[in-house]
């Protein structure tokens, strides 16, 4: 799910249907900023089957991460999401991602000093 306010951002939640992931994201994100629930605005609540779907990247557990999409590439991934879950392999999955997308800055910056 994707969220306007209180601040913009990306949350991935483990919830039995839409409705229930809307309410957890709309609870957590009230608490975690203070702000009065009514103040928050979430959108854009997508299942994991539906973001794979959509996805383009190799590594279909990553498509998940996928923000924008041009021409059959990855044009912006998210970047410092919410995880309200358990779910070990997602945060795996994050942390390579993290991970390829800095070494993929090294390579660049390497190839720019020669």
């Amino acid at each position: 799910m994707k969220f306007e306010t209180p601040v913009e951002g990306v949350a991935f939640v483990m919830a039995d249907n839409r409705e229930a992931a809307w309410r957890i994201g709309k609870t957590v994100m009230a608490v975690l900023h203070g702000v009065g629930i009514q103040n928050v605005s979430v959108h854009d609540i997508r299942s994991f089957r539906e973001l794979v779907r959509m996805g383009v990247s190799d590594d279909e557990d990553l498509r998940i991460f996928e923000l924008a999409v041009a021409d059959g590439q990855v044009e912006q991934w998210t970047h410092t999401p919410y995880f309200f879950t358990d779910d070990a392999s997602l945060l795996g999955k994050w942390a390579e991602l993290c991970a390829d997308l800095a070494a993929n800055v090294v390579r660049m910056a390497i190839r720019r000093a020669k």
